[in-house]
C-alpha cells in the first residue's frame, strides 16, 4: 500500500510541477531556480547523486514555499485552489502541504521503520523504512544523525515518507541541536533556518577534511547559530 501510495504521489507532483512550470509560472520557475541555486554555490554540482538532492530540494521548496509575485501564493497552493486536474491528484497535493520541514535526529532504525526526533517542534515521527526507495540510495540511516527532510504523511496517517534528506556534518551535531532548541520557542515556519541550514550543508560539501585538517570552526554552521541561536 505504502509503495503504491509513492507511485500516486510522484504522479500527481509531476503534475504540480507541470503547471507551476507553464503558462503564467513560467517564468516565476525561472525567478525562483535563480534565487535558490544562488544561496548553494557550486559544490553540489561535483556529484550526480547531490546534484540530484539539490534539484529535488529546488522543486519541492519551489512548489511548495515560494510565494509567487504573480498570485502571492505557492504553486501547490493556486494548484489545489483552482482544482482544475483530477481530484484524486488535487486531493493527493492537499494532503502534501501538511508536510513536516524539519530537522531530524535519528533515534532508531529497523528493517520497517525510522524513527526520528523533529528538532523543531519536538516529537517523535516515524518514517517508512523501504530500502528501494530514491532517499536510501544515499542516505544510510545511523543513529544520531542529524538530518534535514520534508516528511509527507502517509494517508493512513501511520507513518511519514521522504524523497531526499540533506545529511549534516556530524562535526555540527550540538551546534544544531543548541540551533534548534532556540527555535523552539519561535512560533514561526522556520523557513529562514532551514533555507540557510540546506546553503551552508551544500557549501560544507568537501571542507570537512579540510576544517578538520586545520581544527578551524565551520563558518556556515557557526553564521547559522549566530543568526538564529
Amino acid at each position: 500500500m505504502r509503495v503504491d501510495h509513492r507511485k500516486d504521489y510522484q504522479t500527481a507532483f509531476e503534475r504540480l510541477l507541470k503547471f507551476a512550470s507553464d503558462g503564467p509560472l513560467a517564468k516565476e520557475i525561472v525567478s525562483a531556480k535563480e534565487e535558490f541555486f544562488a544561496r548553494l554555490g557550486r559544490a553540489h554540482e561535483k556529484r550526480e547523486d547531490l546534484y540530484e538532492i539539490a534539484t529535488q530540494s529546488f522543486l519541492e521548496w519551489y512548489c511548495y514555499n515560494y510565494q509567487t509575485k504573480a498570485f502571492h501564493k505557492s504553486p501547490a497552493v493556486i494548484y489545489t485552489t483552482l482544482a482544475m486536474d483530477n481530484e484524486i491528484y488535487v486531493q493527493t497535493i492537499e494532503r502534501a502541504l501538511l508536510y513536516r520541514w524539519s530537522f531530524y535526529e535519528v533515534q532508531k532504525v529497523d528493517k520497517e521503520w525510522i524513527e526520528l526526533k523533529d528538532l523543531l517542534f519536538l516529537q517523535t515521527r516515524k518514517v517508512y523504512h523501504e530500502r528501494r526507495f530514491p532517499e536510501f540510495r544515499v542516505w544510510k540511516p545511523k543513529v544520531g544523525q542529524i538530518i534535514q527532510a520534508r516528511l509527507f504523511l502517509y494517508p493512513d496517517e501511520q507513518g511519514y515518507f521522504m524523497t531526499h534528506a540533506w545529511i549534516h556534518p556530524v562535526s555540527e551535531t550540538d551546534l544544531l541541536k543548541k540551533t534548534c532548541e532556540a527555535q523552539t520557542q519561535v512560533w514561526s515556519a522556520h523557513e529562514g533556518l532551514l533555507m540557510e541550514s540546506i546553503e551552508a550543508a551544500a557549501r560544507t560539501l568537501g571542507l570537512e577534511t579540510q576544517l578538520s585538517v586545520s581544527r578551524a570552526s565551520n563558518w556556515y554552521y557557526q553564521e547559522l547559530k549566530r543568526k538564529f541561536a
